[in-house]
C-alpha cells in the first residue's frame, strides 16, 4: 500500500524547472510561517502555535501529493521540501527549548543528524556525484518527528502551558520522539552507505 507517494504514477516523471507551482507555494508558505510559530512558543501562545504546526504538517504532505497529482514535480520543489523540514526542526526545536518544553541535548542530538546529512550531501556534490533519494525509513522518521514535536506543543496547549503540560499526551510525544530519533539515525546510516557505494 502506497502512503508517501499516493496519487502519483507508478513511474515518477522527470522534474521540471518550473518555479510558480502550487506545491512550491505551499513549501514556501510552510517556511514563511515558522517565525510566527517561534514567537508563539516564546510568548506562551501554545494554542495558536499548535494550529500553525498542524497546518505545517498538513502542507508537508499536500505539497508532495499535489506535485504528483498535478504533475508539478520540480527541481526547486525537490530542494525546498527537505529545506522546509530541516527549518521546522531547527526553528520549532529552538522554540521548544526556550519554552522549556524540550531539553537542549535532545535538540543537539536531532541537529547533529541533520548536520551529518548536510556534510555527506556537500561531499557528494563536490565529488560530482548524485545525492541518494530519501528512503522510506527516512520519510517515516521525518513524519514521526514532525508529529512528536507537534505533540509536545499540543501537551502544553491542552495542559497548563509549559509549567504543567497534559501528562499523557506529553508521554506519547516523548515516546514518539525517542523512537523516531533512533529511526532517523538508522536512515542516515543507509543514506551514508548509499552515498559511499562505489559507482558502477
Amino acid at each position: 500500500m502506497r502512503v508517501f507517494d499516493i496519487g502519483g504514477p507508478e513511474s515518477p516523471r522527470e522534474a521540471s524547472d518550473r518555479v510558480l507551482t502550487v506545491p512550491n507555494a505551499l513549501s514556501l508558505a510552510r517556511i514563511a510561517v515558522l517565525p510566527l510559530v517561534l514567537l508563539d512558543l516564546l510568548d506562551g501562545r501554545f494554542g495558536r502555535a499548535l494550529v500553525l504546526m498542524l497546518l505545517i504538517g498538513a502542507s508537508d504532505w499536500f505539497d508532495g501529493y499535489l506535485a504528483r497529482v498535478l504533475d508539478q514535480r520540480t527541481r526547486l520543489g525537490a530542494v525546498l521540501d527537505p529545506i522546509g523540514d530541516r527549518a521546522v526542526f531547527v526553528v520549532v526545536g529552538v522554540g521548544l527549548v526556550l519554552a522549556d518544553l524540550l531539553p537542549l541535548w535532545v535538540l543537539v542530538v536531532l541537529l547533529a543528524r541533520e548536520l551529518a546529512v548536510l556534510v555527506v550531501g556537500l561531499v557528494l556534490l563536490l565529488a560530482g556525484r548524485s545525492i541518494p533519494e530519501t528512503s522510506r525509513l527516512g520519510k517515516v522518521a521525518t513524519s514521526g518527528l514532525m508529529l512528536s514535536i507537534t505533540g509536545l506543543v499540543a501537551a502544553a496547549a491542552f495542559g497548563d502551558g509549559a509549567a504543567d503540560p497534559l501528562g499523557w499526551l506529553q508521554v506519547i510525544a516523548w515516546g514518539g520522539l525517542a523512537i523516531n530519533l533512533a529511526l532517523t539515525y538508522l536512515a542516515t546510516l543507509g543514506y551514508a552507505r548509499a552515498a559511499l557505494r562505489p559507482r558502477s
